[in-house]
């Protein structure tokens, strides 16, 4: 089995061998308490710039932040109940789907975006990607 104990953004929990992966984007500077996906032991840790300066030891509860994701070290075994990891990063809510314009001012810069009018479409699609053009406020 491999081992994970030297990875600074993955914990592999010493009571229960489960491998916690710790999200990047929250625990680039961290310090404080994670609980395990598998065994709910909380472990104390420091992370400065992505890499681990101490921990885990083993800490009293409440934590505060759980895992990402987390597996068995064999990948047979996996972890995604929202009460053990925190759920998945979404999409904006502000995104439909659809390219947003970008107004540019006099001088040709770009200033701002905004939403697509009918007028703007052709059927479903913007009539300035279709017609190949950049996008202009007429």
């Amino acid at each position: 089995m491999p081992d994970f104990t030297h990875c600074s953004l993955l914990l592999e929990c010493p009571t229960c061998e489960i491998i916690n992966y710790l999200d990047p984007f929250t625990f680039w500077f961290f310090e404080g308490k994670v609980k395990c996906a598998g065994c709910d032991a909380v472990w104390a840790l420091r992370i400065d710039n992505g890499q681990r300066v101490a921990g885990p030891t083993a800490a009293a509860g409440p934590h505060d932040k759980l895992p990402g994701y987390a597996q068995s070290k064999d990948y047979k075994t996996k972890i995604t109940d929202l009460a053990k990891v925190n759920p998945p990063v979404m999409a904006r809510a502000d995104f439909v789907g659809r390219p947003i314009p970008i107004y540019t001012s006099i001088r040709g810069k770009p200033v701002s975006g905004g939403p697509l009018k009918a007028g703007d479409l052709l059927g479903s699609r913007p009539r300035f990607i279709k017609e190949g053009k950049p996008f202009t406020r007429g």
